[in-house]
């Protein structure tokens, strides 16, 4: 960025000079007497239409919005009370904006926008906040159709009284990623602040003002369905670049709550931006609005649905290996506590059969001592069957710790990490009995692995 401008770049109170200013976008008479009068509650409709009608620009545009297929009428509508009618004064109020409002020659190139690649994003909203209201039964889709065509004006108030101020702005957000902090340190109030008072300045319904302040939020639970509408709209739109994976994670995620809130299926997302960007080039030539060439604009929105595509596929990926990567150490984790309670328990086990031989051998001996061989001869084949069934205790011990290492398909207890060895040792100890009590030959020794 220009050094230059950069220092000679001034702060600017925007909210002092939207609340002092009455003509905030150099509006034609005619213009502004319109917005007087459907500023006004007993508003009579046949004034509103005779006024409109002294400005033939303006009431051909009216005719030809009211005859677009945007709103796909039968009948043909010839008369501009009958457009004001069809297109409500919410309407009507934007479109006489809007020749104001979409004026490049107003905006200084030196600012460093894409001005038709801007418009042709704000008109993009604006189609997609009718269509989003359509599909969640909200009551007045016209009404988020002018949300979504004013959602900017604070932006391109700013880019038209102060383009060098705002140029700075853009300079510093592409060092900090933040819009909102930097418009603040040059006008002490973000664009989308600036959009309210200016809906509140040109007394446009509080909804409305309140959709314009928090397009850009997440918003929360119970937030109101028009403020949700416009999100999700702004969310959908290619104005918010996804330049890295936690952008895109963003985006994702905000695209995922704010629908889920609305009630809108993914299906019904896809459907509607399917359908959309033809929408919004036939709704574009009706304004007389130039947006740049339909192909590179149709190249432009593919190339933003691709990029979006790989890097959700990346993110896909990238959530796969560390998901496996956690599994594993946690896996790990778990066998190796499962070990440490395995070992002390088959410990104990060989503990006890040594006590129990040591035992055994202790009785006997003392049988010896006493040199009573009719209770030798009594005692010696229960003694050798307590020994033989610990003898295979150990031997199914040290069957089972040669195998700790294989803990794949263990059963553990009680969804414990503790090693159902119960039941393992004394299957263990069953299958060395079973066609084994002849005697302790090497059929009876551990297995050496």
């Amino acid at each position: 960025m220009d050094k230059n401008i950069q220092r000679q770049a001034k702060y600017v109170d925007a909210a002092q000079v939207i609340e002092r200013r009455n003509d905030l976008f150099a509006l034609p008479d005619a213009a502004l007497k319109i917005l007087e009068l459907a500023g006004k509650d007993d508003i009579g409709l046949d004034l509103l239409s005779g006024l409109i009608s002294k400005d033939p620009a303006l009431t051909g545009r009216l005719l030809k919005i009211a005859n677009s297929p945007f709103y796909g009428l039968n009948r043909k509508v010839s008369n501009i009370q009958q457009a004001v009618m069809i297109l409500g004064l919410t309407t009507v109020k934007c479109l006489v904006l809007s020749a104001a409002l979409f004026n490049p020659g107003k905006i200084s190139a030196d600012v460093g926008l894409d001005i038709k690649a801007m418009y042709s994003d704000i008109l993009l909203v604006a189609v997609t906040c009718q269509k989003l209201a359509v599909a969640c039964g909200y009551h007045s889709p016209e009404d988020a159709f002018t949300c979504g065509l004013l959602h900017d004006i604070g932006l391109l108030f700013y880019l038209q009284n102060f383009p060098r101020e705002y140029r700075a702005v853009i300079g510093r957000v592409a060092e900090s990623g933040n819009v909102v902090d930097e418009e603040r340190k040059s006008f002490g109030i973000s664009h989308t602040e600036a959009g309210q008072l200016i809906a509140a300045k040109w007394r446009l319904p509080d909804e409305i003002g309140s959709a314009l302040a928090n397009h850009h939020s997440f918003g929360f639970k119970g937030s109101e369905t028009l403020d949700d509408i416009v999100r999700l709209a702004v969310a959908l739109s290619m104005q918010q670049p996804c330049d890295s994976d936690d952008d895109i994670e963003e985006k994702i995620t905000k695209l995922t709550t704010i629908s889920s809130r609305l009630k809108i299926t993914r299906e019904h997302l896809h459907e509607i931006i399917a359908n959309t960007m033809q929408d919004v080039l036939a709704f574009a030539d009706s304004l007389n609005i130039d947006v740049g060439d339909r192909d590179t604009i149709l190249a432009r929105a593919n190339q933003e649905i691709f990029r979006m595509y790989m890097s959700i596929q990346k993110l896909f990926r990238e959530r796969q290996e560390l998901t496996r990567q956690i599994l594993d150490e946690e896996r790990q984790k778990g066998i190796k506590e499962a070990k440490q309670v395995a070992i002390s328990t088959l410990s104990h086990y060989i503990n006890n059969a040594s006590m129990i031989i040591f035992g055994q051998s202790q009785v006997v001996r003392l049988m010896i001592k006493e040199k009573s061989e009719q209770k030798i001869v009594g005692q010696l084949p229960q003694s050798l069957d307590v020994i033989d069934n610990a003898i295979r205790r150990i031997v199914a011990v040290l069957e089972e710790i040669s195998e700790l290492n294989i803990l794949d398909d263990v059963e553990y207890f009680d969804q414990s990490k503790i090693l159902n060895m119960d039941d393992r040792i004394n299957e263990r100890m069953a299958m060395l009995k079973d066609g084994k009590a002849a005697g302790l030959g090497s059929e009876m020794r551990p297995v050496q692995r």
